[in-house]
């Protein structure tokens, strides 16, 4: 009986020509984080759960995947690439190559809400992590760095929104509220839902300049100098403006650099506070609703570590990248030369070494002993004794470059 098995929820297939596509973009990116000096690390699929259960922040315990070891502990599937890549740094060895500047490719599992998402259980992520000493300079790199990233897929019609961590902790320090109730306020900011917002900070008994600044925090987003003049405005310590003056040098710095119409700023970005430290950025593509690139700097997280360093990184989501490359068409595979050689009990030898020397000039053969296999080939040869016919037409077999010129390929075609 033919098995009919459908997926898991939030899993998919990728076919030749989707993977091929993704490998592509996945390439350019490896090879732009190697041109600005990261090296490629790798991290186990499974971490101890409590790896990420005692660094609060960091990831919901209903969105891990779990599972039981034999010794009776609690596995987790990767559902994070930053904390394994810091708990590697931690413990390596003195003999390891210095970790400071990596780039990973790797798969993230997590059980996330939304169930019609073909990849929300399991998705390709590319990023960057830089241990570093916590330079404004720094955060420049890496954000001219996620630019490029969208850029150097073939991408061009992209927005990378900047926030500050910093900010909303200052103003949140205002307040003596506890960490449950920051959370509450944090979800209602990012839901940008202001009627709920307001009612809770009543609620929470917030002072009345704190709730007129964080009722305000979900309108300031848009053109860079526009929302500085108005946060501005809502500043009640020195925290906030020296947050602000970090951001506003970084935008200017963009500016020079020629990046104006490719950023924006949110100072509603509040998403994961409890993990972020300073800049925050998430980057969009026109037409598409989700963010394909989220990072920033993390400082507090490699305290948990015993690591006495700063630290910034970013991840690209892979699979959101591949659908909207296809959409937009933004990247075309080269099509290689395909080539089948005929065959019968006779020549099989001889069409298999002519196969060979074929796969070695990169032509993509295949050797057949029927005429259904050569409908897509632009190269058919017939192995007769030791006579072709090539594309139709009887040569003697001498010299593989002979084959070519007559064919109108180059040698080494591709």
């Amino acid at each position: 009986m033919a098995l009919n098995q459908p997926l898991p929820q939030g899993v998919t297939d990728l076919y030749a020509q989707d993977y091929e596509l993704k490998q592509t973009l996945i390439d350019r990116l490896k090879q732009l984080y190697h041109v600005y000096g990261c090296q490629p690390i790798q991290t186990p699929t499974f971490e101890y759960y409590d790896l990420f259960k005692n660094i609060p922040g960091t990831m919901d315990d209903n969105q891990m995947i779990k599972l039981i070891d034999r010794d009776g502990k609690v596995l987790v599937l990767r559902p994070d690439a930053t904390v394994p890549i810091a708990r590697m740094a931690s413990q390596a060895t003195s003999d390891a190559p210095l970790l400071n500047k990596m780039y990973y490719v790797t798969n993230i599992f997590r059980m996330e809400s939304g169930e019609s998402d073909r990849t929300s259980r399991s998705f390709s992520q590319v990023g960057v992590e830089w241990f570093d000493d916590g330079r404004e300079l720094n955060d420049l790199d890496m954000v001219v760095l996620a630019i490029k990233s969208l850029k150097h897929t073939g991408l061009n019609a992209i927005q990378l929104e900047l926030g500050q961590a910093r900010f909303f902790r200052a103003l949140m320090s205002e307040t003596d509220l506890d960490a449950e109730a920051e959370a509450q306020i944090q979800a209602k900011l990012e839901a940008k839902n202001e009627y709920e917002l307001s009612d809770l900070l009543d609620e929470l008994n917030v002072s009345q300049t704190v709730k007129q600044a964080l009722l305000q925090l979900p309108q300031l987003f848009g053109k860079p100098g526009e929302v500085l003049k108005q946060a501005t405005t809502l500043v009640l310590n020195s925290e906030m403006t020296k947050a602000l003056d970090h951001l506003t040098r970084l935008v200017e710095r963009l500016d020079e650099l020629g990046y104006a119409e490719d950023v924006s700023i949110d100072l509603g970005l509040v998403n994961h506070l409890n993990y972020y430290t300073g800049v925050m950025f998430q980057g969009y593509i026109e037409g598409y609703g989700k963010p394909v690139i989220q990072g920033g700097r993390y400082d507090q997280l490699m305290t948990y570590f015993n690591l006495r360093t700063s630290a910034i990184g970013f991840g690209v989501y892979v699979d959101d990248l591949l659908r909207i490359v296809k959409q937009q068409q933004a990247v075309s595979l080269p099509k290689p030369t395909q080539a089948v050689v005929m065959t019968n009990d006779d020549t099989i030898k001889t069409a298999m070494k002519l196969a060979q020397q074929l796969r070695e000039y990169n032509v993509v053969t295949t050797l057949a002993s029927d005429q259904d296999s050569i409908n897509q080939a632009e190269l058919v040869i017939n192995v007769v004794n030791q006579m072709m016919v090539i594309n139709g037409q009887q040569e003697t077999y001498h010299q593989l470059d002979d084959v070519f010129e007559k064919v109108g390929l180059t040698n080494g075609n591709d």
